[in-house]
């Protein structure tokens, strides 16, 4: 393992917010990174879980935010979209970078104001915006609507890898593009009103603009202009991520990647076939039949233990029609920590009972104001693990 590695390092820069909402750009004065003294660099202890999470590196001490640190939350509206894009990045770098020999950093490379350009809009004033112009129409709505924004947002991830030399170098840089399924826009009038619309995007569409878009972030990476050229040897990780609808209670999912290796171009893009279902609903009950089943049986346990309705609802993540994960919630009116810590030992009883197929399953059970109470996890081929919360 990695100890306390000295290497010298780059001013990594972290720049105002700034986010896509205008058109209108003022010129902006990159900096390009100058050396400084001598940090010490690290990384988290080494914890084995199932999940296999990547070791994070430590810049004297301090874990590193990334360049763009609470962009998302302005350009994804849906919270689960945004956790679901950052984890299950993570899970595809794993494909091409080994955690046991990689490191995770945050992304450093593509700075906020950069982030924020791309994501616009292309125009005269906004050259390196990376969604289309506007189309073309006769009102301002038919002109959003023939020319959608299919971009929402770029994540960048960095691993590094330990060199001969004992320092950590970066080894693979992994960018997710979140592309809209449906997109929102509004219309102002010549009063000041706002109107607002809404478009759906087709899946091709999608595909087509993510795979522009992604060899366009690659190219931009890998220009001379940007550390001299120093990324033209890393091999890139390019994976899209398509949006639910705004309203919808399950995260979207990745459906396509590809990888640059060095000095070439995204080639090969493969399918991704990741989905959510949410329990109960009819299509889980037509689609994911088995796990249905299941969790009813589950769900009919919990709300015969009180006398009292308690409502359960679960969201399963399936790769190539195969369930991975069954995550449970269940809010709960309750009156003393008794009652919790009754229930979590119960509901640990009938996990055991009623969910064999060997994926994870975690259950949550939260008072009425959103406040976990207990949670319950049971790992494949493993006894479930309780936590009650005082």
């Amino acid at each position: 393992m990695i100890k306390r590695i000295g290497v010298i390092s780059l001013v990594l820069l972290l720049l105002a917010g700034c986010f896509p909402v205008s058109e209108q750009e003022e010129e902006q004065v990159v900096e390009e990174p100058t050396e400084t003294e001598e940090q010490v660099v690290d990384v988290v202890p080494q914890i084995t879980t199932p999940d296999n999470y990547y070791q994070s590196v430590l810049y004297d001490g301090t874990y590193l935010h990334g360049q763009s640190r609470g962009f998302g939350n302005a350009v994804v509206y849906n919270r689960l979209d945004l956790d679901q894009l950052e984890m299950g990045l993570q899970r595809i770098a794993q494909e091409y970078f080994d955690p046991e020999n990689y490191f995770f950093r945050e992304g450093q490379f593509i700075t906020r104001d950069e982030l924020n350009n791309w994501l616009m809009r292309n125009s005269e004033n906004n050259p390196e915006g990376l969604n289309p112009a506007l189309g073309e129409g006769g009102t301002m709505q038919e002109r959003e609507e023939s020319q959608p924004r299919y971009l929402s947002h770029i994540l960048e991830h960095n691993y590094l890898v330990e060199g001969e030399d004992g320092q950590l170098n970066i080894g693979g840089i992994v960018i997710g593009l979140s592309m809209n399924s449906v997109y929102n826009f509004r219309v102002e009038d010549e009063q000041g009103r706002y109107y607002f619309y809404e478009t759906p995007i087709s899946d091709e569409s999608l595909e087509r603009e993510g795979r522009r878009i992604g060899q366009e972030v690659v190219e931009r990476l890998r220009s001379e202009n940007r550390e001299n050229g120093a990324f033209q040897d890393v091999p890139i990780v390019v994976a899209l991520f398509r949006e639910q609808p705004r309203e919808s209670v399950i995260p979207g999912h990745f459906f396509a990647k590809s990888e640059a290796t060095p000095r070439s171009d995204l080639e090969r893009w493969q399918r991704i076939n990741e989905r959510y279902y949410l329990f109960p609903s009819n299509e889980a009950t037509q689609e994911a039949r088995n796990e249905s089943d299941q969790f009813q049986r589950f769900k009919d346990d919990v709300q015969e233990f009180f006398d009292t309705f308690i409502g359960v609802v679960g969201k399963g993540r399936y790769v190539d029609n195969q369930i991975q994960e069954l995550s449970i919630e269940i809010p709960l009116r309750y009156q003393g920590k008794a009652e919790i810590v009754a229930l979590s030992q119960y509901v640990a009883s009938q996990i055991q009972q009623r969910f064999q197929g060997g994926y994870k399953v975690s259950v949550s059970i939260t008072s009425v104001a959103g406040k976990t109470e207990s949670i319950i996890i049971q790992n494949p081929n493993e006894e479930p693990f309780i936590h009650v919360f005082n």
